[in-house]
């Protein structure tokens, strides 16, 4: 089953829903499974509002001791976050939604609240867990601290 078939928002009638709450959507990805979910998940809600859509790429700085911070070569690292947004920008482009794309550095959660305030996100899509390998219980570190601190309200899909 497509993971976009059976999915359903909120009925209008519900209690203080409003369409137009839904204009800006903040997609943060990292090339991973629950990643790619949740630009699926993120393109039903723009196709059903006429959102505007920012898939979201944040690199976070190396940590490597005795290094300042000066000479690493971020290059790397930027083509491969460029190359997640590319990839993730072929999944809207097939399903017809329009999107932006941001490529940002910084520690991953707090760019991406940070993002979300700047850009004034209705709504933040995210997986629920990334390539990081480190887990929580039912949430990963990012989306968890995300959901916790963004200015929003912010969809975890799994």
């Amino acid at each position: 089953m497509n993971s976009r078939e059976g999915f359903s928002l909120l009925p209008s009638y519900h209690l203080g829903w409003d369409p137009n709450m839904m204009k800006k959507l903040l997609v943060p990805v990292d090339g991973s499974k629950n990643s790619d979910e949740a630009v699926k998940y993120a393109c039903s809600i723009a196709e059903k509002f006429s959102s505007e859509m920012t898939l979201l790429c944040v690199i976070p700085p190396p940590i490597i001791l005795g290094v300042e911070a000066g000479i690493i070569d971020y290059r790397p690292l930027e083509e491969s976050g460029r190359k997640v947004l590319e990839n993730s920008k072929k999944i809207t482009d097939s399903l017809g939604v329009k999107t932006s794309t941001r490529l940002e550095t910084g520690q991953v959660a707090d760019t991406i609240v940070n993002v979300a305030k700047e850009e004034k996100s209705d709504l933040i899509v995210v997986g629920s867990r990334g390539l990081s390998g480190a887990k929580r219980f039912l949430l990963g570190s990012v989306s968890n601290s995300v959901s916790h601190h963004a200015p929003c309200p912010v969809l975890i899909v799994r």
